[in-house]
């Protein structure tokens, strides 16, 4: 488990984030598709939504699809996580050129392309030729897009810009009706400069690293090219072992806290904490344990978990709402499938 101290000051030139659809959609709203639940009167919906919110930590997410399509195509308009990802793009460059980025990283478990690359799309938009490149680490692919891009930052790029955004929706097992609830679609990104004189953060170590044995444990089954009976068995949808990925994902956590921080030396100067957020308690969990005293970021309460795309979004959330002090010890971590673990220190300046 490799941990780097890149020491690197960055300066934050924009940020955005992006949702399909012009609200959010319910527990309520996912029951009633259910078949199951057909019939039933809205008071017990509602109230079977408050006790899914209460085991699950989602009460509503946005969508680009509901679960009940069927595998229906796509509409033309449908949202992808290319647009939800130009989107979030366009609001990080508040009005800039695309011409000023010196490379984009772009991450997604969720590509709308089958070959080409989605990162220079997405440059293309915006009528830039700069560097491209696209990431995939399941729902680390937040911090394996910004790992990427501090070390391009330390190797000579003046700027990079990190974009995520995930249409989880579309992988939605109608069979396993959980992943109607766990999984939600967004986009987000982050213009970053290398800054060493006054910097806005200090990158001070970071971390990725996977477990290509555990790859199997929560994934997409379905080999490309897609056959019409792996699409009928419903090869393509989300499936895994959700109890086993959380002792994994506890145990990672645990493993990159002692490798981060040997000893527990520099865990007091933490005070927020961005992570993945699929499960709240989990996370609250790993703060318990390893010795952490910090305040999450966290906006799964409103948008769900929106996959690799989560780290960046409430990133952008908190950039936005001025939550972090000069001298504030910030640590993003997320766990996922794959299996891929992460960990950054950042440091309010």
């Amino acid at each position: 488990m490799k941990v780097l101290e890149p020491r690197l000051g960055i300066q934050v030139l924009g940020h955005g984030r992006s949702l399909p659809g012009e609200r959010p959609v319910s527990n309520a709203e996912l029951l009633a598709l259910d078949p199951e639940q057909q019939g039933r009167p809205p008071e017990f919906l509602e109230a079977l939504g408050r006790r899914v919110a209460a085991r699950l930590g989602f009460s509503q997410r946005y969508l680009a699809r509901l679960p009940a399509s069927d595998g229906a195509p796509p509409h033309e308009d449908e949202e992808t996580s290319e647009s939800l990802a130009l989107a979030a793009v366009r609001h990080a460059l508040g009005g800039r050129s695309g011409i000023d980025v010196e490379a984009l990283i772009h991450g997604t478990t969720t590509t709308s392309r089958y070959t080409g690359s989605q990162a220079a799309a997405i440059l293309g938009r915006l009528e830039s030729h700069a560097s491209a490149w696209e990431v995939k680490a399941g729902c680390s692919t937040s911090l394996a897009s910004l790992h990427l891009a501090v070390s391009l930052l330390g190797s000579g790029y003046d700027n990079v810009l990190v974009s995520c955004a995930e249409t989880l929706s579309k992988v939605m097992n109608p069979a396993m009706k959980e992943t109607w609830f766990i999984l939600a679609d967004g986009g987000a990104a982050v213009w970053l400069k290398r800054e060493p004189v006054s910097p806005d953060f200090e990158v001070r170590r970071c971390l990725y690293a996977t477990d290509g044995t555990l790859v199997d444990l929560y994934t997409t089954p379905g080999r490309l090219p897609p056959d019409r009976a792996t699409l009928e068995a419903g090869g393509y949808c989300m499936v895994g072992d959700g109890t086993r990925l959380r002792q994994e994902a506890l145990q990672r956590y645990l493993e990159m806290l002692g490798a981060m921080f040997p000893g527990g030396r520099g865990l007091r100067g933490i005070r927020w904490v961005v992570a993945h957020q699929i499960n709240r308690k989990l996370v609250e969990q790993v703060c318990e344990v390893g010795g952490l005293s910090a305040s999450l970021v966290w906006s799964a309460e409103r948008v769900g978990n929106v996959g690799g795309t989560s780290v960046l979004f409430s990133l952008s959330e908190a950039l936005e709402q001025g939550l972090f002090a000069p001298g504030d010890g910030v640590l993003l971590m997320s766990v996922g499938g794959g299996l891929s673990f992460a960990m950054q220190h950042w440091v309010k300046r």
